[in-house]
């Protein structure tokens, strides 16, 4: 009788363990580490060439966006908005969709002009855009869009 109470307390406390183990495992592929990250990129386009900023925020299950930039073609066209998003995860994908885009004063480009050069995410509220975001060792992060590594976005100082 010994025995079997034994052999019982193993194979439950197995059972427990192996629980934890996948409940963790499970937990971190969606679990999203809060980061802030920077990138400068110009965007080269048929007709256009963009100045872009972009300032990145992950906290949890929500984001924020600020994104600046410039037009090659008529400098006095400024982009300056902030973008507020939630974030789903699953490994390294992300699902941005945005929730409110605010344009600040000295943005003075029309919606329909932005959403020629970026993706709609960028432009409207209630749009959805898939990103691949990989850390790398040296603490930046590397944004993917499709198959196509889009930009790196340097990872801010974490105190």
């Amino acid at each position: 009788m010994t025995r079997f109470r034994q052999m019982l307390y193993i194979i439950v406390t197995g059972l427990v363990t192996a629980g934890v183990l996948t409940g963790y495992y499970l937990w971190h592929r969606t679990y999203v580490q809060p980061f802030s990250c920077q990138a400068n990129l110009v965007q080269h386009h048929p007709d256009e060439t963009l100045t872009v900023w972009l300032n990145y925020t992950f906290d949890g299950k929500v984001g924020t966006l600020s994104m600046n930039g410039r037009a090659k073609s008529d400098p006095g066209k400024t982009i300056d908005r902030k973008i507020s998003f939630r974030v789903e995860r699953q490994d390294h994908l992300y699902l941005l969709t945005s929730e409110k885009n605010m344009t600040f004063p000295d943005d003075n480009v029309d919606d329909s002009w932005l959403e020629k050069y970026e993706p709609q995410f960028f432009v409207y509220p209630g749009k959805s855009i898939y990103m691949r975001i990989n850390e790398q060792h040296n603490g930046n992060y590397i944004f993917t869009l499709g198959t196509l590594p889009t930009y790196v976005c340097r990872g801010s100082k974490k105190e």
